[in-house]
């Protein structure tokens, strides 16, 4: 039987004496942002995408609705896998964004404001076409299962050492899933996750706190790629059975947390990342979240990564923001 290999890669799982020192408590960095496709979505999207390929062949046509990193990681399964690749964006994607997706040879189409309008014109497109498969960029099991790769790795990474707390952006709910979903399934039942948004993207905080899922009217957050109106189904639901705490940062402190990153770390990453950083760049946050903490517990931080950033972008979010060298 053919074994066949994953398209993303194993990433480092690194120690932070900066964060460590900051939050007094050991840091551990997921270093996603140095997948092949610049973010974790190559695990889920991967998967999924090489599935499609085994049941339709080289005629597959992989048809994806993204915020950007989604559909650059479809973008890069299409290219590796020899088949073709449409991506729809919404026109709040970056035409820096766009051009990386075409760059490995996808059609981009632009349609709609949001994700949601951008996810009809993709179903649109395959129902015009027998071998258009439909890549979910987040809700969907198979992205899960993709995402939660990572869990396995973190295990095996940590050796032994079971982490006190894992810290992850939120989106639409993919890496969420499939964060809870690995834990579960490597006996960490009680790691709790702290799950960041930004406001006016946080429809998993709204859904968490109303008790139900809550639709956003719109995304206002300039983190565009967390960018769902309403959070998956799933991630409310695992929420329920598993220790969740939603977080919501301001869009500048997102923006603080990429500078500082870059600084401490030489890593960019979008603000959609720099979510999940604020964590550790927001002063006494741990121990007010998780009051059992103590000088020698674990954190493992997802550095979700993103593409949607350069040092151009950077510098207008921080002037938008005041944002400095402190």
């Amino acid at each position: 039987m053919t074994v066949v290999q994953p398209l993303h890669i194993l990433t480092p799982l690194v120690p932070s004496p900066e964060l460590s020192h900051r939050t007094g408590v050991n840091i551990w960095l997921k270093l996603e942002n140095i997948q092949p496709s610049g973010s974790f979505k190559i695990r889920g999207l991967g998967h999924i995408s090489q599935k499609a390929v085994q049941q339709h062949g080289d005629q597959a046509h992989l048809v994806c609705s993204s915020g950007g990193n989604a559909g650059l990681a479809v973008a890069y399964a299409g290219r590796k896998l020899g088949v073709k690749a449409t991506i729809v964006v919404p026109t709040t994607t970056s035409e820096f964004m766009r051009k990386k997706i075409e760059a490995e040879g996808a059609t981009v189409v632009v349609e709609g404001e949001a994700w949601d309008e951008a996810d009809k014109r993709a179903r649109a497109i395959i129902a015009t076409d027998p071998h258009a498969v439909y890549m979910p960029p987040f809700d969907h099991p198979d992205v899960w299962k993709g995402n939660s790769t990572m869990i396995p790795e973190i295990k095996a990474q940590l050796g032994g050492i079971v982490p006190d707390a894992v810290v992850c952006s939120v989106g639409g709910g993919g890496l969420i899933n499939g964060i809870i979903l690995g834990l579960q399934e490597a006996g960490w039942n009680n790691v709790p996750v702290l799950a960041l948004e930004t406001n006016g993207a946080n429809s998993f905080q709204q859904s968490f706190a109303a008790g139900q899922l809550v639709t956003l009217p719109k995304i206002t957050s300039i983190a565009t790629t967390l960018g769902a109106k309403t959070v998956s189904a799933k991630t409310f639901e695992l929420s329920q059975v598993h220790p969740v705490v939603p977080h919501v940062v301001e869009d500048a402190e997102a923006v603080r947390a990429c500078h500082q990153f870059l600084s401490d770390h030489r890593f960019l990453v979008e603000p959609s990342c720099g979510a999940a950083l604020a964590a550790a760049y927001t002063p006494g946050l741990f121990v007010k979240t998780f009051p059992h903490l103590k000088k020698n517990s674990n954190i493992v931080m997802i550095v979700c990564g993103g593409s949607n950033i350069n040092f151009e972008i950077l510098e207008q979010f921080k002037n938008q923001f005041g944002v400095g060298s402190h």
